[in-house]
């Protein structure tokens, strides 16, 4: 018997690698779809009985290794499950999901944007990236993990340029389910940004920047976007400024 503490990051994590949406993970589970919602999102905690029924599912169906009617990094199948071939990128994403043993996560550095942006998919380049543990207590299996740097200053004072945050890579199948106002890391043929995104309809997003001043909003079609990545952590690069304080002592 495996011996995992769920929560709601792994919770989605393990739905994600499994290529499965809501309702036929909770059917998997004999539970729910809003019970699958509410517990992606942390407003349910798991409870013993569904913590039982994800550590089966996690024993019969092993991730990444699956046939019948589950989506395969992004593809359906009714046959069992090929690999990609070798050397390709969908085989690096393949393996980088499913080592347990590999703690390491990619750094896009500022420096590091404008290469990202053009060979994101060539394994070589991913290779030259400079790579980084986890923070303590996230589990590393179940997703595609990237630390991205921030540039510029257009999510003040939310994010300032230096912050790093730690993504999970979000499947295209699943993009309809993303969260209106959550914060993205969005990749598009020209550019690397971090935002907020709201659904504007199926083919257009909304990308919204918590300083508009600088950075007003824009309006991108969903099939300009190459890759999506949840916000997941934070590294400051600098310690916030405290508000105004009055000396009492």
């Amino acid at each position: 018997m495996l011996n995992v503490m769920f929560d709601s990051y792994n919770v989605l994590e393990i739905r994600e690698l499994s290529g499965l949406n809501q309702a036929d993970f909770a059917k998997k589970l004999a539970i729910s779809r809003e019970v699958v919602n509410k517990m992606e999102k942390g407003k349910m905690k798991v409870s013993k009985r569904t913590a039982a029924r994800l550590q089966k599912f996690l024993q019969e169906t092993p991730l990444g290794v699956q046939s019948g009617d589950v989506n395969i990094l992004g593809k359906s199948s009714h046959e069992p499950a090929k690999k990609p071939k070798p050397g390709s990128f969908r085989q690096h994403l393949w393996e980088e999901k499913n080592n347990n043993t590999t703690f390491l996560v990619p750094l896009v550095g500022i420096k590091a944007q404008a290469g990202y942006v053009k060979g994101f998919e060539q394994v070589d380049y991913m290779d030259t990236l400079e790579q980084y543990s986890l923070p303590p207590g996230v589990n590393p299996i179940g997703a595609v993990w990237r630390y991205f740097e921030v540039d510029g200053d257009s999510m003040e004072p939310t994010f300032n340029s230096g912050d790093i945050v730690l993504a999970t890579m979000v499947p295209a199948e699943d993009w309809s389910d993303c969260k209106d106002f959550f914060v993205y890391v969005i990749l598009t043929s020209e550019q690397l940004m971090i935002k907020r995104i709201y659904k504007k309809s199926l083919t257009e997003w909304v990308l919204i920047s918590d300083n508009e001043e600088v950075a007003p909003q824009v309006v991108i079609p969903v099939e300009n976007i190459k890759q999506l990545w949840l916000f997941r952590r934070q590294i400051r690069s600098r310690v916030p400024q405290p508000k105004e304080v009055k000396i009492t002592a």
